[in-house]
């Protein structure tokens, strides 16, 4: 309760209650100061008093009345004694006497009942007095207080709340004035900080911290009173001098006007947590360096859908792909098609126990197309009694060389890991009502509403059904026995997300008796995830090591000696685990290879390298020699040095085996080409010449350097000019997968000799699939061409001649018989006649068969007709005698100055007619002679006939052979195909320039 005095002459209402006194001079009429009265908002009353200082209310306005819930009729000219009820009458008595007393304004704080329940007000009096002194009256106000009051005592209440929960709260409480310097900390704070709470207060805050923590500081301080919270993990100094390293969230306290006056932060001892993390961190150390400093690709596989559960940064980059790509795709998405069932059933074995391990050589796809070749090798992580659910695989890039393996990239980044911030929330239960109250930091834990506090039987479902029990049981002993709980159990948010926390209960006891609990909640997820993490990583690092399919082994930097190697290193070097942990790594090596072998741990030691790569020999117990391919890479310690040299062995022996029987092969391949009388040539892709044997060179005169490396044989001097197109287009055809026949071209010494040469031409392929080299070998066939022509020339000159003979001795010996027959018959009768006339005919018929035999034999029609003209009697020949239409379309523009050439021409066109007659019986043929360009003509013989069957090589008889020959001489080129409708195609392609 609160007074305070102030003499009445100096206080306005006195003047204007002095208006209201019957006895005093009016200012005013009293209508109108009962209306100003009435207009205001304040409770306003008047008291008269009476002798013997009784007091009669003698004036109230309309909020006074409104406020009492009375009339004017109920009040008005009432003793207070009547009005108001004890002991609220005596205290009102007591002030209103005390301002008659004192001649002054009296104010105190009352508290009287009301229909809707306790009220207070606020009271004022002050005295009114007459000419002479005397006090007549007190004018009064009433102010209404309760809203205001009843706010404050609940704010009281939730002071006193917070208040326990802070001192009772298992997490330290640290505020801090203006100045840094400490005003509170809780009995936990001062706990964890080893001091009493006394000796902490008034002190710098700066006293409990190292220097390090004091070069931090004033940052921390300037964006406190910027008005920055911020949450951080920080070291602070016990009184015993050890560290404690605490999770702090800080928020800034700024009065009224916003002005900074402090900080206050909640502080969560992390030494647990980090410890946990240190121990995780140290038990992984070994795994974590052979995973990623491997120098070969390590992915482990999740068995059932063949998807990555982790890979290494090698790995990731064998298939150009990001971690967060590769992880999301799988084995067999990887694979090359013609790959992907052999991978298939070789997983699939794996996985029903059929194989222990597989290695194969595979193909990686690309995004771009590109292909890699890789050597994988997948086995099993076995658990007892369990299929495998998950696969190593272990991949080195062997595309550059499939039969010499590669050194492998060593990766240096590692894994990191952490953990979210700690948040701590606080609960309050009244054991009377079982209301529970929450924090707003335990809603958002849980994530409800902040103005939602849970029931209590709410707030026990968040748990596991398992974990209620356990629950109710520990709440249960709090309030039972006041016996507190510290548990740390699964719980799910209200939005389904599930946490680990730690809840903590404490009971406050009154007279023996429970009556609240209070307690923290703490999202430790992290910790329990870090235990967890810890027990995975140990299983899962010895389950790698042990069951990989590579030597593994670990070499202390320092002596040389083993400190751990797997089954399979063992199996290698023929030695047992004991007896190599007993031995240096010199032990198993060759002698020969030692001294190498001590120069790259030299350099490792210098720190100019962190891994190497070789291929050297280990020597077993009973002197078996075995090649290895050994990887080896520094291992460092948390400190960042090195202690340990991690070494991946491979056994290579067989591979080896097989290098040395290649070499062999190859040395006498390239003794057998460059030996050999045939032509041999081979070209890139691109038809750039890349080998040429000792034939081929001095066949054209040339020096090797003239001719490997440069341009394609098309764009070179030593070959034919009409040869150049043809070869182009039968390269385009073999990159196209096409097989090209036997050909013959003409190739040009430097002496500018002519050698017609015949070829076959054979591709290698990359394991891509794609051309990679291009044979081609060969005979000259220069002598044999020219023997062949001449025998050709005195083959068409025995035929001429044989066609003289039979149109100048045959054919006119039997003209004369058929002369004298004529006379004989014109001589004879009857039966004879007839006899006679038919012999005449047979005579005639015979002597038409010899001039066409003769004028077939010595085509003396291209001579005297050209070429144009004995094509078109050709086809008149066909009309006539064989009874086919036939038809000849012939460019008078072409002219061929060389009657050999159009012998040649003419006998191709006369060849394929009677092949058309003789075996298709076609009702129609056509003869064709046109220019295909300017430097080209084209022959073209067509029919209708039965065509060349399914099989066409098998009518390939010495007539198609002399026309194909007959079309080389021309330095042409001759096809013979099969129409779509039925019939044959022959078109013969040669070389004609304009006139």
């Amino acid at each position: 309760m609160k007074k305070s005095t102030q003499p009445a002459a100096r206080r306005k209402p006195a003047a204007v209650a002095a208006s209201l006194d019957p006895g005093g001079e009016p200012v005013a009429s009293s209508q109108d100061l009962a209306l100003l009265c009435n207009s205001v908002d304040a409770a306003l009353f008047s008291l008269a008093v009476e002798p013997g200082q009784k007091l009669r209310l003698h004036f109230a306005n309309h909020s006074f009345l409104a406020a009492a819930g009375l009339s004017p009729q109920q009040i008005i000219g009432r003793l207070i004694e009547q009005l108001i009820p004890e002991p609220c009458c005596t205290r009102v008595r007591k002030h209103c006497r005390q301002a008659i007393r004192t001649r002054q304004t009296v104010r105190w704080d009352e508290t009287y009942p009301h229909p809707s329940g306790i009220k207070y007000g606020k009271i004022s009096v002050t005295p009114v007095m007459d000419s002479k002194g005397r006090v007549t009256h007190l004018s009064g106000s009433a102010q209404d207080i309760t809203k205001r009051r009843r706010s404050e005592m609940a704010l009281h209440e939730s002071e006193e709340r917070y208040r326990r929960i802070v001192q009772t709260a298992e997490e330290g409480i640290w505020t801090i004035d203006a100045s840094s310097r400490t005003d509170y900390v809780n009995p936990k704070m001062a706990q964890m900080m080893g001091y009493k709470a006394q000796e902490m207060i008034g002190r710098p805050i700066s006293d409990f911290l190292d220097d390090e923590g004091k070069a931090l500081l004033n940052t921390h301080i300037k964006n406190r009173k910027k008005g920055i919270s911020d949450q951080f993990e920080f070291k602070y100094i016990r009184k015993d001098g050890s560290p404690l390293w605490a999770f702090v969230s800080t928020n800034p306290i700024t009065n009224s006007q916003g002005v900074y006056v402090g900080a206050m932060a909640l502080l969560t001892d992390t030494s647990a947590r980090r410890a946990a993390e240190a121990a995780m961190h140290e038990s992984n150390a070994q795994f974590r360096a052979i995973f990623e400093q491997a120098a070969v690709g390590v992915a482990l596989i999740d068995s059932n859908t063949g998807r990555f559960l982790n890979v290494n940064q090698r790995a990731c980059d064998i298939a150009r792909l990001t971690r967060r790509q590769l992880m999301a795709t799988t084995l067999l998405h990887l694979a090359h098609p013609d790959d992907l069932q052999v991978t298939h059933d070789n997983m699939e074995k794996l996985k029903s126990g059929q194989l222990q391990t597989f290695t194969v050589e595979k193909r990686h796809m690309h995004a771009d197309g590109s292909i890699t070749w890789i050597n994988l090798t997948v086995s099993p992580m076995w658990k007892k009694g369990e299929p495998p659910s998950r696969h190593i695989a272990i991949m080195e890039d062997i595309t550059e060389r499939k039969q010499v393996e590669q050194s492998l990239a060593r990766t240096t980044e590692l894994l990191e890991r952490t953990g979210e911030m700690a948040k701590i929330g606080g609960w309050e239960l009244d054991v009377a009502s079982k209301k529970l109250f929450w924090s707003l930091e335990t809603c958002r834990l849980f994530e409800i509403g902040s103005k939602t506090t849970p029931s209590l039987k709410k707030a026990v479902s968040f748990y596991a059904l398992k974990e209620q029990r356990l629950i109710r049981s520990a709440v249960r002993a709090a309030i039972d026995h006041g016996t507190a709980y510290d548990l740390e159990l699964p719980v799910l948010t209200a939005k389904g997300r599930r946490f680990w926390a730690r809840t903590q209960g404490f009971a406050i006891r009154e007279n023996g008796r429970t009556v609240k609990l209070i307690g923290t909640f703490q999202d430790i997820t992290e910790h329990k995830q870090a235990e967890q993490a810890l027990i995975e990583s140990e299983v899962r690092f010895r389950a790698i090591f042990e069951q990989a399919v590579v030597g593994v082994g670990l070499v202390d930097l320092t002596t040389g000696r083993f400190v751990d190697v797997n089954r399979r290193f063992s199996t290698i070097t023929g030695r047992s685990r004991k007896e190599l942990l007993k031995l240096k790594f010199d032990a198993v090596t060759h002698p020969d290879d030692r001294a190498k072998n001590h120069h790259l741990h030299r350099q490792l030691k210098a720190a100019r390298s962190s891994e190497f790569q070789v291929e050297q020999r280990y020597v077993r117990p009973d002197g078996t020699v075995v090649w290895v391919n050994l990887n080896a890479s520094l291992l460092s310690t948390m400190s960042g040095r090195p202690n340990h040299l991690l070494t991946m062995v491979e056994d290579i022996t067989s591979r080896k085996l097989a290098e040395a029987n290649y070499r062999r092969e190859l040395g006498f391949n390239e003794i057998l080409a460059s030996h050999t009388s045939a032509i041999i040539i081979v070209l890139d892709r691109h038809g750039r010449l890349l080998h040429a044997n000792e034939a081929t060179l001095h066949m054209l005169g040339y020096r090797r350097k003239d001719l490997i490396g440069k341009p394609p044989p098309w764009k070179s001097d030593f070959m034919d000019p009409a040869e150049k197109a043809r070869s182009q287009k039968r390269l385009k055809e073999l990159l196209a997968g096409r097989n090209i026949p036997e050909h013959e071209v003409t190739l040009i010494g430097k002496d500018r000799r002519r050698h017609v040469v015949a070829l076959s031409t054979i591709i290698t392929k990359t394991p891509e699939g794609l051309v990679d080299r291009i044979i081609i070998t060969g005979t000259d066939l220069t002598e044999r061409n020219r023997l062949q022509k001449e025998i050709l020339k005195i083959s068409e000159q025995e035929q001429a001649r044989i066609g003289h003979n039979l149109h100048d001795g045959v054919g006119q010996t039997m003209t004369g018989v058929a002369t004298l027959i004529e006379a004989l018959e014109s001589e004879l009768t009857g039966d004879q006649r007839q006899s006679a006339a038919r012999i005449h005919k047979l005579i005639q018929d015979a002597i038409q068969e010899v001039r066409h035999m003769s004028h077939s034999m010595s085509p003396a029609s291209v001579r005297n007709r050209g070429l144009g003209g004995a094509l078109h009697l050709l086809a008149e020949t066909i009309r006539t005698n064989h009874r086919t239409a036939c038809t000849c379309e012939v460019d008078p523009e072409i002219k061929i100055e060389d009657s050999e050439k159009e012998t040649h021409i003419y006998r191709i066109a006369q060849e394929a007619s009677n092949n058309a007659l003789r075996h298709g019986h076609p009702s129609r043929v056509k003869l064709s002679l046109q220019r295909h360009g300017p430097n080209e003509a084209v022959l073209k013989i067509e029919d209708n006939g039965s065509g060349l069957g399914r099989h066409p090589h098998a009518h390939a008889g010495i007539g198609m052979r002399v026309m194909h020959y007959r079309a080389n001489l021309i330095d042409g080129s001759l096809t013979i195909k099969s129409k779509a409708r039925g019939g044959v195609s022959v078109v013969c392609r040669f070389p004609c320039g304009t006139n």
